[in-house]
């Protein structure tokens, strides 16, 4: 008896293998082109929200070191009219480049151990560039106190100026 070797492989079959492997690659070249593009896509849209975050960060920077305030003045007052209290008025200046505006005023007594601090806010308290307001704040201060008077802007600046109470 003699045995015959069979093979399976039909030359139709053969040329089948063949075209299945270039569809496969052709399927595996075109998704991995289309996840570079939408890779490139979506980078491009990060890239472009940060550089917008720190073009955002750096004017806000630059506007917060051309913002300038002077002090003026800053007088004491005696309980007189309305005024039923001691009070201060500060007078400052806008000597930087942009307008700005005043949101509070803190006064702080650095007298002695104890020091005491005062809060007074403001909502239109707006200075444009070379012009000054005049700001009045009711404090008990006593003669020969020594304050800090303490004055934030809404981009978060403080100005700080020391006086003593007369």
């Amino acid at each position: 008896m003699t045995l015959q070797y069979r093979t399976n492989r039909h030359p139709h079959f053969r040329n089948r293998r063949g075209i299945a492997q270039v569809v496969t690659s052709a399927i595996i070249l075109s998704s991995v082109s289309i996840m570079g593009v939408m890779m490139l896509g979506w980078s491009q849209t990060n890239i472009a929200t940060q550089q917008q975050e720190m073009d955002d960060v750096f004017n806000t920077q630059m506007n917060k070191i051309n913002e300038d305030l002077i002090f003026e003045n800053i007088w004491f007052a005696t309980p007189a009219g309305e005024m039923t209290e001691n009070h201060l008025n500060v007078t400052v200046a806008n000597i930087g480049v942009l307008g700005l505006n005043i949101t509070s005023i803190q006064v702080t007594n650095t007298t002695g151990t104890n020091t005491t601090a005062f809060g007074y806010t403001y909502t239109d308290a707006g200075v444009v560039t070379g012009d000054s307001i005049s700001l009045n704040t009711t404090y008990p201060w006593q003669s020969s106190d020594e304050l800090d008077v303490r004055i934030f802007t809404n981009r978060g600046n403080q100005f700080l100026s020391q006086v003593v109470a007369p």
